[in-house]
């Protein structure tokens, strides 16, 4: 059976969301989209109005990508330590699998925030209050640390996340020999990442 063939739109999404993640907002162009494709820029204003548009739409998908999984961890029935774990491995997994997507959405995000954290917060704001309550009987009971969700989770991103975003500046501090032999510099183990946390959690 023939495969289905992409829809114009779909293919220009495709093509655009190259374009974003390799040169960001400002480097890319609409033409090299347009070429990629073999259509004209007119059919890419057909399908978005304007550059501003279609890189919404690629940043939404992004941070969605990025994102999308952690609300649902949040809101599990398991034991505080095993949530803690799994968003740790959500994480991690997300760090893996999507380098290039992940640096493009904490680079953009911070470049542009006054235009695409608003995006960010209408379409994956988390919520936290049964996190906050599960943490807060947590620290009543003595078995954690008093702390806040947002915290808690700032930390665990910047343990899953930073060793990616920051791929480049490790290689020129620690020399690209060094990073090709210790994948560890750019994937980080995730028992380390839960030891971390818990440790510092239940000191």
């Amino acid at each position: 059976m023939a495969e289905k063939p992409t829809d114009t739109r779909t293919e220009i999404i495709e093509a655009a969301r190259e374009q974003f993640l390799r040169h960001g907002y400002e480097g890319a162009r609409l033409q090299k989209i347009a070429d990629h494709i073999g259509v004209t820029k007119a059919m890419i204003h057909y399908y978005f109005n304007t550059k501003k548009e279609l890189f919404e739409r690629v940043y939404t998908q992004s941070a969605d990508q990025i994102f999308g999984g952690m609300g649902e961890v949040i809101e599990r029935d398991v034991p505080l330590f095993k949530k803690i774990e799994q968003l740790i491995e959500t994480c991690l997994q997300v760090a893996e699998r999507h380098p290039q997507v992940l640096t493009f959405v904490v680079t953009e995000s911070s470049r542009k925030s006054d235009w695409l954290n608003p995006i960010l917060k209408k379409n994956r704001g988390l919520v936290l209050d049964k996190f906050e309550k599960e943490l807060q009987n947590a620290a009543d009971n003595y078995q954690i640390a008093s702390v806040d969700a947002r915290t808690l989770l700032v930390q665990i991103f910047s343990l899953c996340y930073y060793p990616v975003i920051a791929d480049s500046i490790h290689n020129s501090l620690l020399g690209g020999e060094y990073t090709q032999e210790n994948e560890s510099v750019t994937t980080t183990p995730k028992g380390v990442v839960l030891d971390t946390v818990l440790n510092w959690l239940t000191a």
